[in-house]
């Protein structure tokens, strides 16, 4: 039934399972089942968020033996996240945590609602923490032209001191954070060869340098006949763009070092971004570093990124925290904090890929049916844009730049361009990355939509920082 629903485009509203129709405007939590005291416990939660923008819709079934189901819709309107893709419901987030009562339907819709709801309806004292990190998130500072990162030596860090940067969700460089293995000849390019040349990786080719960047659809050769639907056309930022993913291959890592070095002197570009370490290469696991100051994050993935020193990886944000320690060469980072998200033109941009064939030879021939949500059409080195896109004018950049042994830590959301410099001794750039669940979250794209604190993840972080800013009575 929802996947019927999800193809309904251009309703003012969805049906549920045969029945009234939900609030596309309102977040909505919804109760099927029978009479009884699972209804009981439904409409006394109902009652607790009386002043919270939600909508609270029952569907009574006859047969008293039906079990019930307790579903949250976030809001679907024109003006939320992924509507243009997703017309009609989107996926609900289903009850999953035993039997329905009314103090576990409070905490099922505190959780997915961002509210703070006591049972009763009162505020949870946590809130005013948690609404004070979310307030205080650091912004680029408009009125100085010195805007480079913190920096701090691994030395020196401590869970405190990383913990109070990342609830200000405020980039840091940490220098010296590498290993001794990952800055041993153990990590030059032949040893490398030696341990896992075999391995097979997934490779990204650019015939620019470029990763994930913009460019005219009008280049691509099929552009005429790749009509897409008008719904989807009618939410686009840049109708009259692409976002490029680059060319992708599987090979022997021994044959992307050969594919790299073959490439010095061409335009070409040949990388490997992304790269679990865990799937493709898990030799090297035991060689990256372990930062027990960043313990109290839920680790994801950890990557390789490795490449030629002259690629970037073009505009665009992650919906991860991030940990980037470099290995060889340097990597420039041109950061906006997620203020400039309109500035920086935060949407839907449609999706092409470069293709390759068996001479290496790459065309722009395959346009896909998907949307990029998290990258921006903004070139920030073009002059053009600026006209294109005039409110990048007032968007604010911090620029941080890291070297071998360093590290940045780079918060969920910003916005980032990378630039990477080849290392003195050879033309590469090696780095590993660490991501994060995120602190901070919202939907995306949504250039409006406020982040907030992740209480799905990080609960107990919260509740830790509450308590150290309202000790007890007895404490004091």
């Amino acid at each position: 039934m929802l996947a019927v629903l999800a193809l309904s485009a251009g309703h003012v509203s969805a049906s549920l399972f045969g029945g009234p129709a939900l609030n596309e405007s309102c977040k909505s939590v919804v109760y099927k089942g029978p009479m009884g005291s699972s209804l009981n416990a439904f409409r006394q939660a109902k009652a607790a968020f009386a002043f919270e923008d939600l909508c609270f819709v029952e569907e009574v079934v006859p047969d008293p033996l039906s079990s019930s189901s307790l579903l949250y819709y976030p809001k679907h309107d024109a003006f939320s996240p992924r509507t243009c893709l997703l017309p009609g419901l989107p996926p609900p987030q289903v009850f999953t945590e035993g039997p329905v009562t009314h103090d576990a339907i409070v905490a099922f819709v505190n959780r997915h609602a961002h509210t703070f709801r006591a049972l009763d309806g009162s505020l949870q004292p946590i809130a005013a923490t948690a609404n004070a990190l979310e307030s205080s998130r650091y912004t680029v500072p408009r009125s100085t032209t010195d805007r480079s990162c913190k920096v701090v030596d691994a030395s020196e860090m401590t869970t405190a001191r990383f913990r109070d940067h990342v609830l200000r969700n405020e980039p840091l460089i940490i220098r010296n954070a590498a290993t001794t293995a990952m800055r041993s000849p153990a990590w030059s390019t032949e040893r490398l060869l030696e341990r896992i040349g075999r391995n097979d990786v997934h490779v990204k080719v650019s015939p620019t340098g470029d990763f994930e960047g913009c460019e005219p659809l009008a280049w691509w050769s099929t552009a005429e006949d790749a009509a897409i639907p008008d719904f989807v056309a009618a939410h686009l930022e840049s109708p009259d763009r692409v976002l490029v993913r680059p060319a992708a291959a599987n090979m022997p890592f021994a044959d992307f070092i050969g594919k790299l070095r073959g490439a010095t002197n061409s335009s070409t570009s040949y990388y490997l971004e992304y790269l679990s370490l865990t799937t493709y290469v898990p030799e090297l696991l035991s060689d990256i570093p372990s930062y027990p100051w960043a313990d109290f994050l839920t680790l994801e993935v950890q990557n390789l990124w490795f490449g030629d020193g002259k690629s970037v990886g073009k505009l665009h944000f992650d919906a991860y925290e991030n940990i980037m320690v470099m290995v060889a060469g340097s990597k420039e980072f041109v950061l906006f904090d997620p203020s400039d998200n309109r500035r920086l033109y935060e949407g839907h941009i449609r999706e092409a890929q470069y293709d390759i064939d068996d001479d290496g030879v790459i065309s722009r021939t395959r346009l896909l049916q998907s949307t990029s949500m998290v990258n921006s059409p903004v070139d920030i080195n073009s002059p053009n844009d600026m006209h294109t896109y005039p409110r990048f004018q007032d968007a604010t950049p911090l620029r941080c730049t890291i070297h071998e042994g360093d590290a940045l830590f780079l918060p969920s959301f910003w916005w980032h361009e990378v630039t990477s410099s080849p290392a003195t001794d050879e033309p590469r750039n090696v780095a590993v990355n660490f991501w994060y669940s995120p602190v901070y979250h919202r939907g995306f794209p949504c250039p409006t939509c406020r982040l907030h604190f992740n209480t799905q993840a990080y609960a107990s972080l919260l509740e830790a920082e509450h308590m150290a800013r309202h000790p007890p009575k007895d404490e004091l």
